[in-house]
């Protein structure tokens, strides 16, 4: 079974990830346009969807 903590990643390791600026992630993650949910102040940001850089608006 995968921990459910490996499915995940917060904004400073999507912005790695994704080679996108945290701002940047932060406003995505606000908008609706990635797989996010905000918990506290922390956004925790799905792993397995496409770099937004490579999606079509």
């Amino acid at each position: 079974m995968m921990d459910v903590l490996e499915k995940v990643m917060g904004v400073e390791e999507a912005a790695l990830e994704w080679g996108l600026s945290p701002g940047y992630i932060k406003n995505l993650c606000n908008a609706g346009k990635i797989e996010a949910k905000k918990i506290g102040k922390t956004w925790v940001i799905a792993k397995e969807q496409p770099n937004p850089k490579q999606q079509t608006p």
